[in-house]
């Protein structure tokens, strides 16, 4: 079976226009309200739900070689809806499910076989670019408490040329425009204009970047 096969296979018990239908006309029960967790040999990953009594007709299914889209009916009104990008492929039409009076187990074959996934869900982009944000300038959110300690604290390590140091000795030698700058843009840019930063909305600026 070519790669290109297994991109285009689903293997489902229904179609994602009623998923979707379901997902936007009941009631959500969330994530974390339900169990789940996943395990992995050389060839095979296997996904368990920890729900109880779930009936066959009311566990539906879309699986793709590269994603999954589970909704189980808790009710007439309520609906468990799960979805993950998978870290990386599998092969659609080997997958198996076995429901039990304690749980719901996919068993998934793993197109690379012998490849380790280091987690079950690929990184997005959002997740990325937050994680590097966060590496790159720890100071994000700081209180005014906190940027005082933190000025404060330059003294304790003067020998140290690392980027957190850059920015203490920055905030300590400036004026009060400068350190306005910084705390209100809660590190979120690299800005000491206090005039540029003053009206600005920094934390929409940033939840508008994570969702491009």
């Amino acid at each position: 079976m070519d790669n290109d096969n297994i991109i285009l296979e689903i293997f489902t018990n229904t179609d994602l226009e009623k998923l979707n239908d379901l997902k936007s006309s009941k009631t959500i029960i969330t994530e974390q309200k339900i169990r789940y967790d996943w395990s992995q040999t050389n060839n095979f990953v296997f996904f368990t739900i920890y729900q109880k009594n779930v009936q066959k007709d009311n566990f539906l299914y879309y699986i793709k070689s590269d994603h999954i889209f589970l909704i189980i009916k808790i009710s007439e009104t309520e609906i468990y809806p799960l979805e993950k990008i998978f870290f990386s492929k599998i092969i659609p039409s080997k997958t198996a499910i076995t429901i039990t009076p304690m749980k719901i187990e996919l068993s998934l074959e793993k197109n690379i076989k012998e490849l380790k996934w280091d987690m079950l869900e690929k990184k997005t982009n959002a997740d990325i670019t937050e994680k590097d944000q966060n590496i790159l300038n720890p100071f994000t959110g700081k209180s005014i408490q906190e940027w005082t300690k933190f000025a404060q604290s330059i003294g304790e390590d003067e020998n140290n040329q690392s980027i957190d140091h850059f920015f203490r000795k920055i905030y300590k030698d400036g004026d009060d425009d400068l350190k306005r700058a910084m705390q209100t843009s809660n590190g979120t840019v690299l800005s000491t204009n206090w005039k540029d930063v003053q009206n600005k909305n920094y934390e929409q600026e940033k939840n508008n970047k994570l969702t491009k």
